[in-house]
């Protein structure tokens, strides 16, 4: 490409610079692994050591700024207990608190060992092998290895870090993996149970920057959360909410801007989606005889039409007609009648939230949208909706995810905001090879790059399990990771026809970061062997076979570009641009990369070859450039071969010097605006899950599956968790949140992490409302134990007016137990820990996504009962 830069802003470049007196005493431009975000960094290394990092001001995804985890991320590299060599159990036995009795072996002892154990599974059921990790830029690798392998079960993990029913809402109405909010234009932003623009989200620096920069000309932020978060600290309104019935609240919120106040804009209803497709009393489509396409009333014409009929003039949003015998009604019609039928005063009650602050908020954000205003930006005349809602986790990860999610989403379309100026927007559903489309029905189609694990749309064709994930089962999933260890436990139940036999693991502590420690455990010593890359033993390695040591990510290199581009470089206007990590510093004597030992280990199964074939197409790599078979090609070399795919021949890694970030172009208006360029609709009605509910109660019946399946269900609705039922002493709810200084269980050992989490009086603690503590006897620094019915956590009780009266908080991903843990052992509680493992009746059938909502008991360490009063 001509247009290529390896710059995204002037020349002069503000912070460390490089030292060309000194070769030993270098900034290198790479990419930050402290979270799964890819931000660009410089590295300081001084004789062969790193002294520091700082963020890479010529990279558009953090513009020269750092958080906490990243700038901690190299005293990984030298903390105690880290793995050189590699490890052999001796212990037969496994289970949690047993020790390995690890002895250090060869790394062809290592290797041999593991090449004859996968050699076995492929000669008998390839599919027996799992792999496990939570790497982004290493899926590429471990899944062109799998596929060449012939295993369908790769990316084991929980999936719940932002979960599985957001990412579907955000495909079917943006068409987009991930969603943000234009903060530029933006007045009046709604997040909702998430912290964007506070370090705890995607493309965390760019968003916290550009909230700052919404914040200070006055933007409103209202947060809504059962737990005041350091993004619901700084909102100008906390709403605290009962866990699990934020789709109560979505639903009122709807009631009132369409019902009570009519706020809607309709022209984006009539021409930009769903809303005027006639259906007939079955809840399916009124369709045309010949073409099959959908129908709507053509107001001005007083007839009927196909949607994408030319002389189609005012499609019309209500009423109802009667062709040929069969009566119909708009799809709009139809779910304002449905939102009639909702009680504000109802929903009130089920989410705490007063009545009259859901109206409120609801006619706030719809005021704010200015409905019908527009700008004008390159010439161009588009929609201006300064107000926008955000969600992810923390409101979606019930067993009503689904539902839950297009509720709330349903507010951000019905304020036509969807990926116009001021809105909400999807995180890059068109790219530079790359785009959303319509089917033959017009409704939008997500990019095949992005829905590259499951499609929710159109939904596949259910059937009966042949993966771990038992993804077949969710025809409108996008993937179901979280359901591994049902699949891998009982797998018979749902049509899979074999056992996991070896699990190949990196770099997710599956042990603590899935429900039911003890559970997971019975899970893993299911599977016959366990080779896991790890440079420290945590709780998951302990149940290792094999261990190799693993490189940290300053001493490796990765596939180009090292990030997801559409999931991840920022969304809106801007550069398209790549980014490289590259290795800082050679690993130690005996440690190697976990990607070149998955290569190595492809060399000697004899499929190397077809790693190549695979991976060829999968990373992009065009034909002038594509890696030739009976070569043992590196990481290095494959990720060159990709930049000049896209940056041109003359690339080359070594020449990386000033920045690891590459602009190729800026992006064009309808790549930073995309939706009025789109001739695609989004649905306000989901007849496709009617289809999809059909097949899978069908399966379901065949398989003798006793699942509530009435959330494939054409219109939102809300769906309880079975924790919102009262249970006995069990009065609480338990919740979970992120802290911007954490990164899942991986930063726990890091001990400037630590010192900032001990000095944070909302980390390694359970917090507990005030009047909640005072009614039970219970005071600030004493410990207490959480019980549920599946788990018991102990530790450090914070009382605090910054929670939901009915709520128990514990943040983050603590209580690591393993035996080579030495800072993070004991410290904080486990909050996975005390959610049962996976089951049909916690599982949300349309996404796949598991729920996250227990209820628990909350009294005194050591047995002795909490005083009641005050």
């Amino acid at each position: 490409m001509s247009d290529v830069r390896n710059t995204a802003g002037p020349a002069t470049v503000q912070g460390p610079q490089a030292d060309a007196r000194q070769p030993d005493d270098a900034w290198v431009p790479t990419v930050c692994m402290g979270c799964y975000n890819c931000c660009g960094i410089r590295v300081h290394r001084v004789a062969g050591r790193v002294v520091d990092v700082a963020g890479d001001p010529r990279a558009p995804n953090s513009q020269g700024h750092i958080c906490a985890k990243g700038k901690a991320r190299f005293r990984d590299l030298y903390q105690a207990g880290r793995v050189l060599r590699p490890l052999r159990r001796r212990n037969p036995e496994k289970g949690i608190g047993i020790d390995p009795q690890w002895e250090e072996i060869s790394w062809e002892q290592a290797l041999q060992t593991v090449t004859e154990r996968l050699r076995a599974v492929r000669e008998e059921e390839p599919r027996g092998l799992v792999i496990a990790h939570f790497d982004l830029p290493g899926y590429g690798i471990s899944k062109a290895f799998g596929t060449a392998f012939g295993t369908t079960n790769f990316h084991w993990n929980r999936a719940d870090y932002c979960g599985s029913a957001p990412h579907v809402a955000n495909l079917l109405l943006n068409g987009s993996f991930n969603g943000e909010l234009d903060l530029d234009l933006c007045n009046y932003m709604i997040l909702w149970g998430t912290q964007l623009g506070h370090l705890a989200e995607t493309i965390p620096l760019h968003a916290a920057h550009k909230m700052a920069d919404a914040r200070a000309r006055g933007a409103r932020l209202v947060v809504i959360d059962p737990f005041c978060t350091n993004t619901a600290a700084k909102a100008d309104e906390w709403v605290p909410i009962r866990p699990g019935t934020d789709g109560a609240l979505a639903l009122a919120m709807l009631k009132v801007m369409v019902v009570e106040l009519g706020r809607v804009d309709f022209e984006f209803v009539k021409r930009g989606t769903n809303g005027p497709y006639l259906v007939r009393e079955d809840g399916r489509y009124l369709r045309e005889a010949r073409s099959g396409k959908p129908m709507v009333w053509d107001a001005a014409g007083g007839c009927a039409r196909t949607f994408d009929a030319p002389e189609l003039a005012d499609p019309a949003l209500e009423g109802s007609v009667t062709l040929e015998g069969t009566s119909a009604q708009p799809a709009f019609q139809l779910l304002k009648a449905h939102l009639a039928r909702v009680s504000v005063e109802e929903m009130a009650e089920v989410t705490t939230v007063p009545a009259a602050t859901i109206r409120r908020l609801a006619g706030e954000f719809s005021a704010a949208a200015r409905i019908g205003s527009t700008i004008e930006i390159d010439g161009h005349t588009l929609p201006l909706r300064p107000a926008a809602i955000h969600f992810k986790r923390g409101s979606g990860a019930h067993k009503g995810g689904f539902h839950t999610m297009v509720s709330i989403h349903m507010l951000n379309l019905l304020a036509g905001n969807l990926d116009v100026p001021g809105g909400q927007r999807g995180v890059n559903p068109v790219g530079p090879f790359w785009s959303a489309h319509k089917d033959a029905d017009g409704m939008l189609v997500p990019a095949a790059i992005i829905t590259k694990y499951n499609r929710p749309y159109p939904p596949s064709q259910a059937a009966p399990a042949t993966s771990f994930d038992l993804h077949e089962l969710f025809p409108s999933s996008l993937f179901t990771r979280g359901l591994y260890p049902l699949g891998i436990s009982e797998g018979r139940r749902f049509g899979v026809s074999y056992d996991a036999k070896v699990l190949l693991h990196c770099r997710t502590n599956l042990m603590m970061n899935s429900p039911c420690a003890q559970a997971m455990a019975e899970t893993l010593r299911r599977i016959a062997f366990q080779a896991s890359f790890a440079d420290r033993i945590d709780e998951t390695v302990e149940f290792a076979d094999i261990v190799f040591p693993d490189a940290h990510d300053y001493e490796r290199w990765d596939l180009f570009p090292a990030n997801d581009m559409y999931a991840f470089i920022t969304p809106g206007p801007g550069d398209w641009f790549w980014m490289m990590r590259q290795s800082v510093l050679d690993p130690p004597p005996g440690v190697k990369p976990w990607t070149e030992v998955y290569l190595e280990l492809a060399q000697r199964l004899g499929i190397l070859d077809k790693v190549y074939e695979i991976g060829n197409e999968a990373w992009g790599i065009d034909p002038a450039h594509r890696l030739e078979p009976g070569v043992r090609h590196s990481v290095k070399d494959i990720a060159e071969r990709q930049a000049r795919t896209l940056l041109g021949a003359h690339f080359s890694a070594d020449a990386i010097t000033e920045t690891a970030c590459f602009v190729t172009r800026p992006k064009t208006l309808a790549e930073a605006y995309p939706k009025p360029f789109l001739d695609a609709r989004v649905p306000v009605y989901f007849e496709h899950l009617l289809e999809a509910g059909r097949q899978v109660r069908e399966l379901a019946a065949k398989l003798g599956l006793d699942w509530d399946l009435s959330a494939y269900a054409p219109l939102p609705k809300f769906i309880a968790c079975e924790a919102l039922r009262p249970d006995g002493p069990y009065d609480l709810l338990v919740v979970n949140f992120k802290l911007p200084f954490q990164n899942h269980s991986i930063s726990g050992e890091n001990p400037w992490i630590d010192e900032i989490s001990v000095a944070n009086p909302y980390a390694y603690c359970i917090m507990l409302n005030r009047d909640t503590a005072a009614e039970r006897g219970l005071e600030d620094g004493e410990r207490v134990v959480v019980e549920s019915r599946y788990g018991r956590e102990e530790g450090t009780l914070k009382v605090t007016e910054l929670i939901h009266p009915e709520c128990v908080g514990i943040p983050g991903i603590f209580g690591h137990w393993a035996a080579r843990t030495r800072l993070s052992r004991g410290k904080g509680a486990g909050f996975n820990n005390l959610l049962p493992a996976p089951h049909g009746g916690r599982i949300d059938v349309v996404s796949g996504q598991v729920d996250s909502c227990v209820r628990v008991k909350v009294g005194r360490a050591g047995g002795a009962p909490g005083r009641r009063g005050r």
